[in-house]
């Protein structure tokens, strides 16, 4: 039999035909499908790819970036969606369920919408009178030989509402697509060697932007050596990640059926790898499952455990060329410790950052239509300690160029951040040379374009760990009247690269506890992007759902950074004392070992089975009051006092407090009621919209709800000058302030009447000496 052919070597259609030989005439029932009946040896040898797995999915648009509905406006308009497919699958179904809604002024006969898929008209869509200005609902079918890797879902929206001359900006013209609309696939997995060239493939494509689930399998998932190597395959897996979350199923001496890491010493391996010869040197195999040869397993080995950590450590660092099946690691140099807040997708304040340095591709800076009414996003992650109080705010250097027309007086730059309005410009038209704000071009850019430029900066309050800086031009079409008699020019904006954002100057200085910065950006472990100063505690008999609670939380960490953080220290509860001088991560569920309660009265609330302790909470945090909160605000010790509760209902919570072991360090505890209760954590943690609930020193996790609370005082880290520092907290004292004021006036008193009472009596003696 001839070997089946490899995705990464033949075009994506060319594969779809092979997988269409699955279809039945009834495209196989877009309906819930039935699980496919083992393929006959026959089946097998007509077609390779019959006996290998496949899934459904189903994806919105707003799952594919699509936020709100699409508006098309105009005559002409287009708008996209952007649909990526996983190197390992292949598309054998695709139905589209498309829910829009047309104008009812439109004319039947003249309009429509133009449905392409990378540019292969897939179907024209109009609509009879009695149906305009009403949502509809239309499955569309679409030959699955049309999707590649990336693929462009492209509408085309042509509108007419009269037979005689029209405004080609008039406002019946306009066509809405849901982002409820649905795309449902049927994928069907790909045969791939057993390579390690692929990595991070097939465990991480950045194709899907689903999360990031790959089972980890231990022969004993208690072990910490393993349980250390894990992590920093873990923050490996996160790193590339980014947005996406992770989560990592553990199983122990069982492999699941579907893509994963295996780890493995010598003495403690999975009964599947009994039969494999020992290893002498640290070790990563790329392997087929054993049961499911199109399933890839990444095997990590090491002869010991400390073998095992290089092994991984060597993945996660990307220090190993790896191709072939196996590869050993002979030598290993680790980098330097990383300095604070170096982080790859962090702001550095030590120069400005050019903007182009925050996109993927220049193209992200443009923007081309008829009549732009659209937002450039560019992602901007800082440090979330810098100390803005009584800063002007971040300064950012902004160049823009656009097509001038007739009506660019009207237009307008609009700049937001974090969907927060900040300020708007107007747009100068193309000879007007009374503003000041013009920049001389290189002449590359002698494009007809109107360009200018704006120094600004952005309220430091509004800045936080993970902003979107949106940027969005206004720009109108040209007015010819109703009966036009030339084809409307095609609009463009631009952001230019040099454009850049200026951090110099701010120092880092953060009220804490601080579970806003701990869940956006993993502060204060991220502070250095290695983890370098981070403790991560676990118990001393940690379940499975405590494990995964560790990954989770590294992975997330290093998603922040977009550094792969391997310099943690691992240990268990008994090992406390040596996590005296770094910052603590605590993960326990029930509080087996004694540790919370031990602490509980530096604890904002102590859970442990059937039972939890908390102080009275008065108040929940609201961002806006976590923002602006200084010391006198915050509740003062026993103010609150305690209450005791008993129940058998889970319960999970997200604590910070100063740590008891070291001032100045932070403890961040990951507690629940139960190993159910911790999945919640774990989940919460990937999951957007509960991070941004997320402040204070107490966030309880119960289903779908995350509440917030501010319990404990709050204390300061950072760096701030101590001339700085004093000024910043006697500003929270009003009566402190003036009565140093008042000090300070009659010290400056004594002193110049001193200075004159000497120098006058200097002139005495000196008259009486002539």
């Amino acid at each position: 039999m001839s070997p089946i052919p490899n995705k990464s070597n033949i075009p994506h259609w060319a594969l779809a035909v092979i997988g269409l030989t699955l279809l039945t005439p009834a495209v196989c029932g877009f309906a819930q499908e039935q699980p496919p009946s083992a393929p006959t040896a026959a089946a097998l040898a007509a077609n390779p790819l019959a006996g290998l797995p496949r899934r459904e999915l189903t994806t919105t648009f707003q799952q594919l970036g699509q936020g709100s509905s699409m508006m098309l406006r105009g005559v002409e308009s287009e708008g996209s969606v952007n649909i990526s497919v996983r190197r390992d699958e292949l598309v054998e179904s695709a139905l589209l369920r498309l829910t829009f809604t047309l104008s009812p002024s439109l004319i039947p006969s003249l309009s429509h919408i133009k449905l392409l898929l990378n540019e292969e008209l897939l179907q024209t869509i109009s609509l009879p009178k009695e149906q305009l200005g009403v949502p509809q609902k239309l499955e569309i079918p679409i030959d699955p030989r049309l999707f590649t890797d990336y693929n462009r879902l492209r509408f085309q929206f042509v509108g007419h509402y009269t037979m005689d001359c029209e405004m080609p900006n008039h406002t019946s013209l306009w066509a809405s697509i849901s982002n409820d609309s649905q795309l449902d696939l049927t994928l069907r997995q790909l045969p791939l060697s057993d390579d390690l060239e692929l990595l991070p493939a097939p465990f991480f494509d950045s194709r899907d932007n689903q999360i990031v689930n790959v089972p980890f399998v231990f022969a004993d998932a208690k072990d910490m050596g393993q349980l250390k190597a894990a992590g920093s395959v873990a923050s490996w897996l996160g790193m590339l990640s980014g947005y996406r979350g992770n989560r990592f199923p553990l199983f122990e001496n069982q492999l699941p059926e579907r893509n994963s890491v295996v780890f493995a010493t010598n003495d403690h391996r999975p009964d599947f790898l009994k039969e494999q010869p020992p290893v002498a040197q640290p070790t990563l195999t790329m392997m087929s499952h054993p049961e499911h040869p199109a399933i890839k397993l990444l095997v990590v080995q090491g002869k010991d455990n400390a073998q095992l950590q290089q092994a991984a450590d060597a993945l996660a660092l990307g220090k190993a060329a790896l191709s072939g099946s196996s590869m050993q690691v002979t030598k290993l140099e680790y980098p330097e410790k990383r300095k604070p807040y170096d982080a790859p997708r962090w702001l550095t304040t030590k120069r400005p950052v050019l903007l182009s340095e925050l996109v993927s591709n220049p193209s992200d800076l443009q923007l081309r239509g008829y009549a732009l009414n659209n937002t450039i996003n560019i992602p901007a992650r800082m440090a979330p300690d810098l100390f803005s109080w009584n800063a002007r705010g971040v300064p950012l250097q902004l160049n823009y160029r656009y097509t001038p027309n007739s009506v660019s007086q009207h237009g307008s730059l609009s700049v937001s951040i974090n969907n927060q309005f900040i300020k708007a410009y107007p747009l100068r038209a193309a000879d007007d040379d009374k503003s000041g704000k013009s920049t001389i071009m290189l002449p590359l850019f002698e494009d007809g374009s109107t360009q200018a430029s704006s120094d600004f900066r952005i309220p430091s309050f509004l800045v936080g760990g993970d902003n979107q800086l949106q940027l969005g031009f206004q720009l109108p079409a040209t007015d010819l009247g109703q009966c036009r008699s030339t084809q409307p020019t095609e609009l463009r904006a631009a952001i230019d690269p040099e454009s850049n954002i200026d951090l110099r100057g701010f120092r880092h200085y953060l009220p804490m506890p601080n579970l806003a910065a701990y869940a956006n950006s993993g502060y204060p472990f991220t502070k250095y992007a290695d983890l370098s100063q981070t403790s991560i505690v676990l118990p001393n008999q940690p379940t499975a759902a405590d494990a995964e609670a560790y990954l989770t939380a590294v992975a997330r960490m290093s998603a922040a950074t977009g550094l792969a953080g391997i310099r943690f220290n691992l240990m268990n509860a008994s090992q406390i004392e040596k996590a005296r001088d770094t910052d603590i991560l605590l993960i326990s569920a029930g509080d087996k070992d004694g540790l919370l309660q031990k602490w509980s009265q530096d604890i904002p609330t102590l859970i442990v089975a059937g039972k939890r302790t908390t102080h009275l909470l008065e108040r929940a945090v609201s961002s806006l009051s976590e923002l602006f909160q200084h010391a006198s605000d915050a509740p003062t010790p026993g103010s609150s006092g305690l209450a005791t509760l008993e129940g058998k209902g889970p319960l999970a919570a997200i604590v910070g407090f100063e740590s008891p072991l070291q001032k100045g360090r932070s403890v961040v505890g990951l507690t629940a009621s139960d190993d159910i209760a911790m999945a919640q954590i774990y989940r919460g943690l990937s999951d957007s919209s509960k991070i941004s609930a997320m402040r204070g020193d107490l966030s309880f996790l119960r289903s779908e709800q995350v509440e917030s609370f501010r319990v404990n005082p709050i204390y300061y880290v950072g760096d701030l000058p101590w001339w700085q520092r004093m000024w910043f907290h006697l500003h929270n004292h009003p009566v402190a302030l003036a009565l140093a004021g008042i000090v300070t006036g009659l010290l400056l008193t004594f002193l110049v009447y001193g200075a004159l009472r000497s120098l006058a009596a200097r002139r005495l003696g000196g008259k009486n000496n002539a």
